[in-house]
């Protein structure tokens, strides 16, 4: 019966020490992750992205985009865009980048005179019946608002407006037409065949920005997960 005691107090003693370990094991674990993009849409230098001078995306060409890269939560981040290969800085933002979000940083124009950056949380919530997409009008030189038809919604947006992200069918009977509100007869179709159940999208709207068809509609189809 003596040993009762003995046994009792080793285990409560090991349970302790377990707990212990553990707390001091998680206490190390203090950056949890957040994920971020970088999209390119200017005409322009390809461009190397970095997050507090920490060299994050490289070489991210116009009409292009870099994968989410993982990096740690609940940071104030300075987020730099420079010409690829240099210290040019074109622009620079500050953000707080929370635990568990995705985010998408483009870099774009309101004007030929200068290049900025812009930050918006990406939803990346699944609908497993349809794809979900979110539109974006970046053209700064379009000349006026942009018409969007798809079987879920009419709207126009001006430049530096985005919707919320729409449900769509997965198949060919949601087909996507675009045109400017003063070129009511020239149309432009997206067919998405190419679009998932379950997936997310960004349709990005941007304005050719050079030679004779300055200002013409153009649409980028960007896949978010």
């Amino acid at each position: 019966m003596s040993d009762k005691p003995s046994l009792l107090f080793q285990f409560l003693f090991l349970c302790g020490a377990i707990c212990l370990i553990t707390a001091c094991v998680k206490s190390d674990n203090t950056d949890l992750d957040t994920k971020v993009r970088f999209i390119n849409v200017v005409d322009g230098p390809s461009q190397d992205f970095y997050l507090n001078n920490v060299l994050v995306s490289n070489s991210v060409g116009y009409g292009t985009n870099s994968a989410y890269a993982v990096t740690a939560a609940d940071k104030l981040y300075t987020i730099l865009a420079k010409n690829t290969g240099t210290q040019n800085v074109s622009d620079s933002i500050s953000e707080k980048l929370r635990v568990g979000r995705n985010y998408s940083v483009y870099y774009y124009k309101t004007s030929s005179q200068d290049s900025l950056l812009k930050i918006y949380e990406d939803d990346l919530t699944p609908n497993g019946d349809s794809a979900r997409v979110l539109f974006i009008n970046l053209g700064y030189t379009l000349r006026s608002r942009v018409n969007i038809k798809t079987p879920a919604m009419t709207t126009t947006l001006g430049f530096g407006e985005k919707t919320g992200y729409i449900s769509l069918k997965a198949d060919s009977t949601s087909k996507m037409s675009f045109n400017l509100v003063d070129s009511a007869n020239v149309v432009d179709v997206i067919v998405p065949t190419i679009f998932s159940k379950g997936k997310t999208y960004t349709i990005l709207i941007d304005g050719v920005t050079k030679g004779v068809g300055t200002g013409k509609l153009r649409e980028r189809l960007i896949t978010n997960n």
